[in-house]
C-alpha cells in the first residue's frame, strides 16, 4: 500500500485504468447518507444532496443537479447506499468545500476533472493530485472562473491545492493502483480511526488498535458500563472511547 506523497515521479505512474466493475471498494454498501455525513463532518441533509442530487430553479426553467457521490442500492439489513469509493469522493468534496466553494461550482470542476481525466470516480483516483490542480488551474483561466481557481496556487513553478483542500486529500491512501484504499476520518480526531477495504470488512476501526468503533459503540448503547469500564476491557484510553462516542454522536442538520 502506497502513501499519498505529491512529489512522486512521472515513471511511477501506472497505465491509467477504470476501477473494475466487480472491485470490493465499489460494490459494497457500507455506510448510510447520515453516517458519511458524521465521518466527514458534513450535515446530513448536505449529504443527501451530494448523493441523490436536487432540483434548482434556472432562468429558462427548473434542472437537476446530478449526484457528485457515487451510491448503491440500499442494503436491506442496514440501509447502507454509500461504497467505500463514495466515501472518498465525498471526503474530497468536503475538501473543495471548505475553500469556498458550493455544490455547483464544485460540479463545475468535477465536470472538467472528468473531461480531461477520462475515468469515473476521478476524485477516488491519485492522478487528482499528479494532474488534478493544472487541469483546474487550466481549466479557470480558460473560463475565467474566479472561484476554481481559489482551488489552486502555483508553488515552485507548479500547480498544487490550496493547503486547506490538501489536508482534506492527504486523509486519504492510495494502493499501487492509485485507487483510493484507505481514509482517515476527521471525525474521531485526535484519535485516528480508519475505513480499510483489507481490514473490518470496510466499517471505521482504530487504527492501532484494530478495533472495530461498531464494538466500542454497541458496549456504549447496549449495556451499562461507562466510559472508563468500556476503556479497562478493551485496552483503551478513555479519552479514545469518549472520541468515538462523542463523533457517532455528533448533530448533523436533519
Amino acid at each position: 500500500m502506497l502513501a499519498v506523497a505529491l512529489d512522486w515521479q512521472l515513471e511511477d505512474r501506472p497505465v491509467l485504468t477504470a476501477l473494475p466493475a466487480d472491485d470490493r471498494r465499489a460494490v459494497i454498501p457500507l455506510f448510510t447518507a447520515r453516517e458519511a455525513a458524521r465521518y466527514v463532518r458534513v450535515p446530513a441533509s448536505t449529504m443527501r444532496n451530494w448523493v441523490r442530487g436536487y432540483e434548482y430553479a434556472r432562468a429558462d426553467g427548473p434542472a437537476v443537479a446530478a449526484p457528485v457521490v457515487s451510491t448503491l442500492p440500499a442494503d436491506r439489513s442496514s440501509r447502507a447506499t454509500i461504497p467505500f469509493i463514495g466515501l472518498a469522493e465525498a471526503m474530497v468534496v468536503v475538501g473543495f468545500r471548505a475553500q469556498g466553494l458550493n455544490l455547483r461550482k464544485i460540479r463545475r470542476a468535477l465536470e472538467a476533472l472528468d473531461r480531461e481525466v477520462g475515468i469515473q470516480h476521478v476524485l477516488a483516483n491519485r492522478t487528482l493530485y499528479t494532474d488534478g490542480a493544472n487541469i483546474l488551474w487550466d481549466y479557470a483561466r480558460k473560463e475565467h472562473d474566479s472561484d476554481i481557481e481559489q482551488l489552486v496556487e502555483p508553488s515552485s513553478g507548479q500547480k498544487v491545492f490550496v493547503d486547506v483542500v490538501r489536508q482534506y486529500l492527504h486523509l486519504i491512501t492510495y494502493d499501487a493502483d492509485w485507487w483510493a484504499s484507505r481514509i482517515e476520518l476527521p471525525a474521531f480526531h485526535p484519535t485516528r480511526v480508519v475505513v480499510d477495504m483489507q481490514r473490518g470488512f470496510g466499517r471505521p476501526i482504530l487504527d492501532e488498535h484494530r478495533l472495530a468503533v461498531d464494538d466500542v459503540l454497541d458496549r456504549f448503547y447496549h449495556g451499562h458500563d461507562s466510559i472508563h469500564d468500556i476503556a479497562a476491557d478493551l485496552e483503551l484510553d478513555p479519552t479514545e472511547v469518549e472520541n468515538v462516542i462523542r463523533a457517532a454522536w455528533r448533530p448533523t442538520a436533519a
